[in-house]
């Protein structure tokens, strides 16, 4: 009772004002891991077509022959024929080997990223979040150098080795950077700090879709040098991070210092705050002393714990389920499929990320702590439904107009549905942003102490990756399949998400970890039959008796 009337009182001289420090430790973060996974996943997107061609052509030399030139028959038609221009948009389900190996480029982000975060945890357990980050660099250093002298070497298998490592690269900073930035981060900023790391992966992936454009870097001459761009983010962060401080938690949890954190707390979260939070940190550490989780055996042989991990695998696994990566991945393709005709299907892809950015920026910054994650999540996946029944049936009466081959008639009289279509989904894209987007992220780091934070970091990123993967290869067929009514199944995915997210997702905004834990508690232990009174004083004397 002491406890809580403390912290009650405690709570009235917060500030929620950020230091310097401690913007300056997340922009090292964002600018630096957080931006290379968004530049990693879109940075092939709007050059397609050019590095297929470098692809042809490289392929062709190996077999021995002159690109353009098909007279000589080792080389292959295939592969070393002069494409007319009619014939690109073609050029690669005309060439099922080609199309593989572009598919298998994509794939391999999604892919490593899967064995990243699964190898993370055991470099957060060693070196600390910081220097976790830190060696995460030599990955990202090695994926830049295979990556950017690929056609030097004109070498496609150096790409797809470079783009392996790229996607070890994100899996690493997937579990590690939102750990590092729910630790160093006060109670009511934690949020807002957490969306930084989707908003900062959204903003690269704009990035990168602007440079790809053809009269910038996505042309047969420069497109090298979109990859070789992927050092910048690395070099700042190899420069700044060192100077930012270690996770005051990992820092206590590790040594026990008492003057050495609460330096680092009074560096990131102001003097005022310090006593208040290292206070709360030595209360997290009494109880997490005698249960220390460190392997996935242990966390999941809890039942308590095990619960949560199915909750946050359950998060990340609504995140990709929304169908936004289908969105994401294929923007361009469903643009023109609506009705809209040359470049002006790119530009609609470019000003849907840069919408989808916008929202998670407000979504971050301002709704977070001030709305909520649970109704954020709620109005994000209950407008997801929305917006993509508008989206199909805008899609059906759009087909249904489309004059059969032969007719007469060449004007669709429902063209004005392909706008609607375009408007539906950027409204799903914008509803989605504003909570399913950098949510998952935040509740995974709160809703874990500090003792498994980083063992359950690792398997929530490498399903929220493993989703991302199994809709980037299953989409298309999907797509040639459903046609018009593609987006039903996405409907009724967004709906079950809906109801998850009601049963079992409880709101974090302004809580303490231990607040969130003694909550988890009292909902899934009573559900369980035990007496939550009696857990709570169980789990609040449980260290004293100990000791």
């Amino acid at each position: 009772m002491e406890t809580l009337m403390l912290e009650t009182v405690n709570r009235k001289y917060i500030t929620c004002r950020p230091t310097c420090w401690l913007v300056f430790t997340v922009l090292s973060v964002t600018l630096g891991s957080c931006v290379l996974v968004g530049y990693n996943i879109g940075v092939l997107n709007t050059p397609q077509m050019i590095i297929g061609a470098w692809i042809r052509n490289t392929k062709c030399v190996q077999k021995g022959g002159t690109p353009g030139d098909s007279e000589n028959p080792q080389a292959g038609d295939i592969w070393c024929e002069k494409l007319e221009e009619s014939q690109e948009e073609s050029m690669f389900t005309d060439n099922g080997e080609l199309n593989t190996l572009w598919a298998l480029l994509n794939c391999l982000i999604p892919g490593g990223s899967v064995l990243g975060a699964l190898g993370s945890s055991l470099l957060v357990n060693h070196f600390g979040p910081k220097k976790s980050m830190l060696l995460n660099n030599i990955i990202a250093i090695v994926a830049v150098l295979l990556n950017s002298l690929a056609r030097t070497a004109g070498s496609v298998e150096m790409l797809i080795v470079g783009r392996f490592f790229a996607g070890l690269n994100c899996g690493v900073t997937m579990c590690v950077a939102p750990t590092y930035l729910n630790e160093i981060s006060p109670d009511r900023l934690r949020g807002a700090v957490g969306g930084t790391f989707e908003l900062s992966i959204g903003i690269a992936i704009l990035l990168s879709t602007i440079l790809g454009l053809p009269f910038i870097l996505g042309n047969l001459d420069h497109w090298q040098y979109m990859l070789a761009l992927a050092a910048v983010p690395t070099v700042f962060q190899l420069i700044t991070l060192p100077f930012c401080p270690d996770s005051p938690k990992y820092m206590y949890f590790k040594r026990q210092g008492t003057e050495e954190t609460l330096q680092v707390l009074s560096k990131l979260q102001g003097r005022a705050n310090a006593d208040r939070e290292l206070s709360a940190i030595k209360e997290e550490y009494c109880h997490a002393k005698d249960q220390s989780v460190t392997t996935l055996r242990q966390l999941i042989r809890d039942p308590f714990l095990r619960k949560i991990l199915l909750i946050t695998l359950g998060l990340h696994i609504c995140q990709q389920f929304s169908g936004i990566d289908a969105t994401m991945f294929y923007s361009t393709a469903m643009f023109r499929s609506a009705g809209l005709t040359g470049d002006a299907a790119l530009y609609a892809t470019i000003g849907m990320v840069a919408i989808y950015v916008v929202g998670t920026a407000v979504s971050s910054l301002v709704l977070i702590e001030r709305v909520g994650r649970k109704v954020l999540l709620m109005i994000g996946y209950c407008g997801a439904v929305i917006f993509l029944c508008i989206l199909t049936t805008s899609m059906l009466i759009h087909k249904s107009g489309v004059p059969s081959p032969g007719s007469l008639d060449t004007d669709n009289p429902f063209a004005a549905a392909a706008y609607v279509s375009c408007a539906s989904l950027v409204g799903f894209v914008v509803i989605f942003s504003t909570g399913p987007g950098p949510l998952p992220w935040v509740l995974t780091a709160e809703f874990f102490p500090q003792g498994p934070r980083a063992v359950a970091a690792g398997p929530t990123a490498a399903m929220n990756r493993l989703g991302s993967l199994i809709i980037s290869l299953v989409f298309p067929y999907m797509q040639a399949s459903l046609d018009g009514y593609l987006f039903v199944i996405f409907i009724v995915f967004n709906i079950c998400l809906v109801i998850f997210t009601y049963v079992f997702v409880i709101e974090t905004k302004g809580k303490t970890t231990a607040q969130i834990q003694t909550e988890l508690r009292h909902r899934w232990m009573t559900e369980d039959g035990q007496d939550p009174k009696i857990l709570e004083s169980n789990a609040l004397l449980r260290p004293d008796t100990k000791n």
